[in-house]
């Protein structure tokens, strides 16, 4: 029995530290100087399009930080989707003379059916290069149209922003969601940027060339449209540029419930697209010997870092508790796998240049991993799959 519980804790141990080992490999890239490139001025004409779902609270401070964009503004329209809104939100984007579309399908909710509805009448209406998808609790940073502009002018046919927490000292959650979006966006995805490979999208700060809209369209069903756009625009050919100097501040829920069930409709959603997409992938990157496509499997497999600390911090619990019998060559596995989470979630910190209240923020991990947990099982045994914005 001892040597069966030796034996399933080892080949654990192995494969978890494969995935760091994963990870830090993409953390290193993330380090490798970026290349000088010639600066372009203002050329791309882009479209803004703001989908929104009852967000009469957030969408006036949205359009006012579009007023300090520091870009030509005869280059750029902006346009609110009002999706499904049974608040003032229509009303506040008119009365600023801001262009308003309206769509009320009730039985097809959700912000990727939303903009599958918006694109095919944008395309015919406006004749711009590029079209950025912003969230309705989206701050754009002066400049970012002007970073986005440049890698257009280099080539790039998608790009997404650089999104991060714009409060992440306002409370524990926040400040670890920052954390996450540090290790995600830092790491793994300026990691991919580096070597040439596809980043994610990541639902707001995206940004599609007038080609690949027109070519490939946008059909979307599940309630993660953004990783199941990446995923489509992988196997079609087309790479996702991540933007690291494209700053966008997201306005993150305060409310426990609104974000558990946000988060909850987002695990569950990842999970289809990765039953969907997954053999897609694999079967890609066998024919053509092309590690991308493994790398965008490996993406679809990999859960939230929070999830994933869940299962390391279980796993190892587990065999310290059940199958550790002193210092032998299982024991200096699962230490290495718990340095490792230590050594990656401290670099995702250092990289983001997180402060001191982020940093005590840590204090409450435990019982915000257990609230995932509590997300996670509520959702799967209620069965709720609901289409929600």
């Amino acid at each position: 029995m001892m040597l069966f519980l030796d034996g399933i804790f080892f080949v654990l141990g192995v494969v978890l530290l494969l995935v760091f080992c994963y990870l830090f490999f993409l953390a290193a890239a993330s380090f490798v100087p970026e290349k000088k490139n010639r600066r372009f001025g203002p050329k791309t004409n882009f479209v803004l399009l703001i989908p929104a779902h009852n967000e009469a609270e957030l969408i006036g401070a949205t359009l006012d930080s579009l007023e300090r964009v520091d870009y030509p503004r005869e280059l750029y329209e902006v346009v609110v989707l009002a999706d499904n809104c049974t608040d003032a939100t229509a009303r506040i984007v008119r009365e600023r003379n801001i262009s308003c579309l309206e769509r009320t399908e009730p039985d097809r909710p959700g912000k990727g059916f939303a903009l599958g509805w918006a694109f095919p009448g944008l395309l015919e209406r406006y004749n711009h290069d590029a079209f950025i998808v912003l969230d309705a609790d989206t701050y754009m940073e002066p400049d970012f149209l002007q970073a986005i502009n440049q890698y257009f002018c280099r080539g790039a046919k998608v790009v997404q922003g650089y999104s991060q927490a714009r409060h992440p000292e306002r409370s524990p959650m926040e400040s670890l969601s920052f954390l996450g979006f540090a290790l995600n966006r830092n790491l793994r995805y300026r990691g991919r940027s580096r070597l040439g490979w596809s980043a994610n999208l990541m639902g707001t700060g995206m940004c599609f060339s007038r080609q690949v809209l027109e070519q490939l369209g946008w059909n979307t069903t599940t309630m993660v449209e953004d990783i199941e756009y990446g995923m489509f625009l992988h196997l079609h050919g087309v790479r996702v540029v991540f933007a690291p100097d494209a700053g966008i501040n997201v306005e993150l829920h305060a409310g426990v419930n609104q974000t558990g069930g946000q988060r909850a409709r987002w695990d569950m959603g990842k999970f289809e697209v990765r039953n969907r997409y997954l053999p897609k992938l694999l079967k890609a990157g066998f024919a053509k010997r092309d590690i991308r496509y493994f790398d965008s499997a490996m993406e679809l497999l990999l859960p939230p870092f929070s999830l994933f600390c869940i299962v390391v911090m279980a796993c190892a619990g587990l065999f310290f508790l059940v199958d550790f019998r002193g210092i032998n060559l299982n024991f200096y596995l699962w230490l290495a796998v718990v340095v490792s989470l230590i050594l990656y979630t401290t670099l995702g910190l250092v990289t983001a240049g997180a402060d001191a209240k982020v940093y005590r923020s840590l204090l409450y991990a435990p019982f915000f991993l257990l609230w995932r947990c509590w997300i996670i099982l509520s959702e799967s045994c209620r069965g709720n799959k609901k289409r929600q914005w």
